[in-house]
This record gives structure tokens, C-alpha cells and sequence, in this order.
């Protein structure tokens, strides 16, 4: 078609504003994950997974304490973003 059509891409809107943990969708994942300087730990989770709600207050007391540190502490929700064929995500 020309290239005027976007392929779909499954994807949260982007968050207007961030905290410690970074919210990564897929819209904002090239951005955030693969193109910056710093080095980036990204938890894929699905809000209904017992794992994934036990590690959350850890995971936010990780982010607080590397807050200003030259890593990147990110999270995205892999049941409502597409998440890129390489990190392999399975439920």
C-alpha cells in the first residue's frame, strides 16, 4: 500500500509522566530499552501473575534505591503491549 499504512502494534498509551520504575509500552520500548546510554534491567509481567505481585514491592524499592544511578529500572505489561520477538516472554 505505499507505505502509508503503520502496522499494528499492540501498545499502551505512553505515560505523560514516569517514576523510579520506568513504564515501558510498546510504543516507547525502542526509546526506552534499546536506544539509550544507560544500562536497562525491564521486568515483563501480566498484573495477574502471583510471581509478578509478590516481586512488585521489591521491584519499586530497586528502583527508589538506583534512582539516580546510571541504570534504568523499567517494567512492562506484556499481556497489553506487543513485546519484541527477542526477549523470548512466555506465560
Amino acid at each position: 500500500l505505499g507505505g502509508k499504512i503503520e502496522p499494528y502494534m499492540k501498545s499502551e498509551p505512553i505515560p505523560e509522566s514516569q517514576g523510579d520504575v520506568k513504564v515501558v509500552v510498546a510504543r516507547s520500548f525502542k526509546e526506552m530499552v534499546m536506544d539509550v546510554k544507560k544500562d536497562v534491567l525491564i521486568e515483563f509481567y501480566a498484573p495477574w501473575c502471583g510471581h509478578c505481585k509478590a516481586l512488585a514491592p521489591k521491584y519499586d524499592e530497586l528502583g527508589e534505591k538506583l534512582a539516580k544511578e546510571d541504570v534504568v529500572i523499567a517494567k512492562m505489561d506484556a499481556t497489553a503491549n506487543d513485546v519484541p520477538p527477542l526477549f523470548e516472554v512466555r506465560g
